[in-house]
C-alpha cells in the first residue's frame, strides 16, 4: 500500500466508481477525496472496515487556495468533476464551475507534487467548438497539458451509462443512442485504476483516451464492458 492519490469529482457517477475501485485494490495507503460534504462508506459501494485509507476532505471549491495543503503529498491526482450547462444554471456559472474548479484543482495538485494526472474529459472535447460544453472541455484539456505533469491521461467518455437517471431518461438514452457511443461508468473508473498499475494504457507523456478504446483498454487488462452486465 504504498501509493496515494487526491480526487476531486468523487461523489459524482464515475468518481464514487473510482473511489470504490482504488479502495478495494489494496494499492493505496491513502485515497483522499475533496468534497462538499462526507459521505458514508456505501455511498461509494464500501463495507465497514473497507474504507482504512479513504480519507474525505470537506472544502468550499469557491476558495481552493485556502485548501492548498490538502492537495500535496499525493503522487496520483483524478479529477472526475464535471457539471451541465442546465445543472448550474447557465453558461455563465457552468463556465465558472466546470472550467474553474478544475483548473484550479490541477495548478493545486501540480503544485502539491501529483505525478501522474487523470481527467474525465468528454467525447468531442475541442476549443474550436461553438458548442459551450465541448469547448469547455477542450480549454480544460489544453490547460493541464500545459502543466507538464509527468503523465497526463485524458479519458473521453461518450454517453456515460450507470448514472442515478430516471427510468424514462434511462429508456430514451438506450433506444436513441447506440452501444458503441456509450461507455458504463464503472468501466471508465476501472480504465483510470488500471492507468496507475503496471499495465497503463500506453507510456505516452499526455494520453487521450477516447470512448471505445476505453472499453478495449479495460477488457484487454483483464476487466469486462459493464454496460453489457458483465461485472468487472
Amino acid at each position: 500500500m504504498s501509493k496515494s492519490a487526491v480526487v476531486i469529482g468523487g461523489t459524482g457517477a464515475v468518481g464514487k466508481e473510482l473511489i470504490r475501485e482504488l479502495v478495494q485494490s489494496g494499492e493505496y495507503r491513502e485515497v483522499r477525496a475533496l468534497v462538499r460534504k462526507e459521505r458514508d462508506l456505501g455511498y461509494f459501494g464500501l463495507a465497514e472496515g473497507e474504507g482504512s485509507c479513504l480519507v474525505q476532505k470537506v472544502v468550499d471549491f469557491e476558495k481552493l487556495d485556502d485548501y492548498a495543503d490538502e492537495f500535496k503529498g499525493c503522487e496520483y491526482g483524478f479529477s472526475a468533476f464535471g457539471t451541465t450547462r442546465r445543472e448550474a444554471g447557465g453558461a455563465e456559472p457552468f463556465k465558472k464551475i466546470d472550467y474553474g474548479y478544475n483548473v484550479k484543482a490541477a495548478d493545486l495538485m501540480k503544485q502539491g507534487g501529483v505525478k501522474h494526472m487523470q481527467l474525465v474529459s468528454a467525447q468531442g472535447a475541442d476549443t474550436k467548438s461553438w458548442l459551450l460544453y465541448p469547448k469547455t472541455k477542450g480549454e480544460i484539456e489544453d490547460h493541464l497539458k500545459s502543466l507538464a505533469f509527468d503523465r497526463l491521461t485524458i479519458w473521453r467518455p461518450g454517453l456515460l451509462a450507470g448514472r442515478h437517471l430516471s427510468r424514462t431518461v434511462e429508456t430514451a438514452a438506450n433506444c436513441i443512442c447506440p452501444n458503441f457511443l456509450r461507455v458504463h461508468v464503472r468501466t471508465v473508473a476501472r480504465g483510470m485504476h488500471y492507468d496507475t498499475t503496471d499495465k497503463p494504457h500506453s507510456t505516452e507523456k499526455v494520453d487521450i483516451i477516447e470512448n471505445n478504446p476505453i472499453k478495449k483498454y479495460v477488457e484487454a487488462t483483464g476487466g469486462k464492458d459493464a454496460l453489457f452486465n458483465k461485472v468487472i
